[in-house]
C-alpha cells in the first residue's frame, strides 16, 4: 500500500487524525515541516526504493536531481560564508541598528557571534540581529549624525517662539554654540526645520533684549533729578545705571541694532548728567559704561559708601547731643 502524503506551499499538509493526536499532558506535537536538505535526500531515496521497476527512472533524471541538489547546497554554502565574512567586517565599524518600535540603536560594533544559529551584533553591551542593521558609516558620518540628532533634541526642548522669554537666552545661546561647533560636513545632518526653529527664537531673542534694554533706560532718572540728587541718592543712581550698563554690555550686535536710536540717546545723556554730578560731588560711580570697570572700581565705591554712612551717622549723633 502506497503511503501518500499531500503537499502544499512547499509544505506537507498534517493529516486530520494526525492533527488530533496529542503528545505527553495534552500538549499537540510541535512538528517542523519545512522542506529542508535532509527531507529533500529523505524524499530522493525512497523515491529510488519505491519507482516502478518496470519504468524506472532515467539516469539522466537522477543526475538532473543530484545536480539541483548540489547547485542548491553549494549555494547555500557560499551564501553562509558571504554572510559570516559580512558580518566579521563590521567590528569596528559605526552602525545604525533598527530595534524596531525603541527606534534606532547608533555605535561601534565589538564583536560578532553566533546565538541560535543566528548571527549577532554587539552593540553598546547589547546583542542585536545582523538583520536589524540599518545602515554603516565611517567615524564622520557617524559622528556627523549623532551630533545634528543631538542637537536636534536640544531644541525640540526649547520653548516656541510665542512662549520665549528673556530667562530663556542661555538656551538659545547653547543651542547656536552647539550648531557652530559642527564642522560643514556634519552640518548637513542638521534638519531644516530645527536650524529655521533656532534663528526664529534668535531673532525674538533679539526683540526681547533690546526691549529690556530700553525699559532698564526708561526707568533711569531723569536729568533733573540727577541735578537736584544729594549724594547719598546719587550713589543709587549710579548704581541703577551701572545695572542698565551691564545689560547693554550683554548685548549681541544684532541685539542692539534693535534697540531705537532714541534710547541709545537717552543712555548717552543719562551716562552724562551722571558723570558731571559725581565729579561736582567727588563721587566715583560704580561704573562708567566704558566696560572697563574691574574690582577695584567696585572696592573704591564700597569704601565711600561705608564713609558716608558713618559721616550721616556721626553728624546723627552730633545732633542729638547737641
Amino acid at each position: 500500500m502506497a503511503i501518500i502524503q499531500e503537499v502544499k506551499d512547499g509544505r506537507f499538509v498534517e493529516d486530520a487524525s494526525e492533527s488530533s493526536s496529542t503528545g505527553k499532558g495534552g500538549k499537540k506535537k510541535n512538528v517542523d515541516n519545512t522542506m529542508g536538505q535532509d527531507q529533500f535526500l529523505q524524499l530522493l531515496v525512497a523515491q529510488m526504493q519505491y519507482q516502478d521497476p518496470l519504468e524506472p527512472t532515467s539516469n539522466t533524471e537522477w543526475v538532473a536531481q543530484m545536480a539541483t541538489f548540489s547547485m542548491v547546497e553549494s549555494l547555500n554554502n557560499m551564501q553562509t560564508a558571504f554572510d559570516k565574512q559580512s558580518a566579521n567586517s563590521l567590528v569596528g565599524k559605526y552602525v545604525f541598528i533598527n530595534d524596531g518600535d525603541n527606534g534606532y540603536v547608533k555605535g561601534k560594533v565589538d564583536f560578532i557571534t553566533k546565538q541560535d544559529g543566528k548571527t549577532k551584533l554587539s552593540v553598546g553591551d547589547k546583542l542585536y540581529d545582523l538583520d536589524q542593521l540599518d545602515t554603516v558609516s565611517d567615524e564622520e558620518y557617524f559622528q556627523g549624525a549623532v551630533l545634528a540628532n543631538d542637537l536636534h533634541k536640544m531644541i525640540q526642548l526649547l520653548p516656541s517662539e510665542n512662549n520665549l522669554t528673556v530667562s530663556d537666552a542661555g538656551l538659545v545661546k547653547s543651542a547656536r554654540e552647539e550648531y557652530d561647533k559642527l564642522t560643514e560636513t556634519q552640518k548637513q545632518f542638521v534638519q531644516k526645520e530645527d536650524l529655521d526653529k533656532l534663528k526664529a527664537l534668535e531673532a525674538k531673542m533679539d526683540a526681547l533684549k533690546a526691549t529690556e534694554f530700553a525699559g532698564a533706560v526708561n526707568g533711569l532718572p531723569t536729568v533733573g533729578e540727577i541735578e537736584a540728587a544729594d549724594a547719598d541718592t546719587l550713589m543709587k543712581y549710579n548704581a541703577q545705571f551701572a545695572d542698565t550698563t551691564k545689560l547693554y554690555e550683554g548685548l549681541t550686535d544684532s541685539q542692539r541694532q534693535k534697540v531705537a536710536e532714541q534710547t541709545i540717546k537717552q543712555y548717552g545723556v543719562i551716562k552724562d548728567a551722571l558723570k558731571t554730578a559725581s565729579d561736582k560731588l567727588n563721587i566715583k560711580p560704580d561704573g562708567d559704561g566704558s566696560g572697563g570697570s574691574d574690582g577695584s572700581s567696585a572696592d573704591v565705591s564700597a569704601l565711600l559708601q561705608k564713609i558716608l554712612e558713618e559721616l550721616q551717622a556721626q553728624n546723627k549723633n552730633n545732633a542729638t547731643s547737641n
